[in-house]
Parts: C-alpha cells; sequence; structure tokens
C-alpha cells in the first residue's frame, strides 16, 4: 500500500486507481468525521461526496501535503462548517414562514423516547448537543487524529483557544452522560 507521499505523486500524474485508492484508504474514518460535525449519517455521506468530487476536481493543485488523511480532515470539517451555515439559513428562513402561517391548532410532536442503551449512540447524542466548535474540535482531535495546531490552523484560532474548546467540550461531554458528577 503506497504512502501519501506516493499516493499524491500518482494523483499528480492522473492515475484514477490512486483516487480510488485514497477514497478506500480514508472513507470510513472521514465519514465517521463528518457524520459527528453534522449530527447525521446521510449527511455525513453528502458531505464526504462534496468533499471527494471537490478533491478529484482540483487534485492537480494539491501541494505536497505530508498527511494527506489531516488534508481531507480539514476539506471535510471545512465543508461540514458550509453545511451547517446552509442549514441554519434555512432553518431561519422556515421559521419566518411558519410565523407568517396560521398558528398551530395542534401540538408539536414530542421527541421519541430513547430506551438504547449503547453507550456509543449515547456518546454520539451527547456529542451532538455540543456547540459547533467544540464538537468540531473534538471530533477533529479524537477521530481525525488531527493536532490542536493543525486544528487551530483550520478555525483560524490560537491553539489556546482550540485546547480551551476541547476540553470544555469534553467536561459537558461527561456532564451530558452523567460521569463528570464531582460529589
Amino acid at each position: 500500500m503506497p504512502h501519501d507521499r506516493q499516493l499524491i505523486e500518482r494523483l499528480h500524474q492522473g492515475d484514477p486507481h490512486a483516487l480510488r485508492t485514497c477514497y478506500e484508504r480514508y472513507k470510513d474514518t472521514l465519514l465517521t468525521t463528518a457524520a459527528c460535525l453534522l449530527g447525521s449519517i446521510p449527511a455525513g455521506e453528502d458531505c464526504l461526496h462534496d468533499v471527494f468530487v471537490q478533491f478529484a476536481a482540483d487534485v492537480r493543485k494539491l501541494g505536497t501535503a505530508e498527511n494527506l488523511k489531516s488534508y481531507l480532515t480539514t476539506c471535510i470539517a471545512n465543508r461540514a462548517r458550509d453545511m451547517l451555515r446552509q442549514r441554519s439559513r434555512q432553518t431561519m428562513a422556515m421559521d419566518k414562514i411558519a410565523q407568517m402561517s396560521e398558528p398551530q391548532t395542534t401540538p408539536p410532536p414530542q421527541p421519541a423516547k430513547s430506551t438504547d442503551s449503547d453507550q456509543a449512540t449515547a456518546a454520539y447524542r451527547a456529542l451532538g448537543q455540543l456547540p459547533d466548535l467544540q464538537r468540531e474540535v473534538i471530533t477533529l482531535h479524537l477521530q481525525g487524529d488531527m493536532t490542536f495546531k493543525q486544528i487551530a490552523r483550520s478555525q483560524h484560532a490560537s491553539i489556546n483557544t482550540i485546547q480551551s474548546r476541547y476540553r470544555y467540550g469534553l467536561a459537558k461531554l461527561r456532564q451530558l452522560l452523567g460521569k463528570g458528577a464531582k460529589p
């Protein structure tokens, strides 16, 4: 299996098998990262697809990245941010439309009660309750194997800010999962 540098060289040469190798090597990690950032697997799949379409189109512009996984993880994070902003704008537009319509006569549906005791599902749900920037830092660091320095560059923030987001995010996760209660 070729290393990232060899893979990048093959990509620059237009080798279609190199793109497939790159996708196969990193798709699972990138999908998990995108799904965590966006809160759903289908949205994560859309994000992954968008990133690889763009990556394939711009592969000749790719520099000599030492770590292709970090590069692609940063692309996933950027695309996820764009998708979250777009989702926010759509939600605000729908709220305005709802305010103009007649008042509801039926109560809004209540969220379904979860009886799933699976720890991974609970952690995934708790992660979804974090503020976007905290969720992004935790996901990029733990799932994307990115350093705080790489995340700081990606988010255009200081390393101290990134470390604070990480620390506060983990504390909030512990609280949400009931593991951080102090006696």
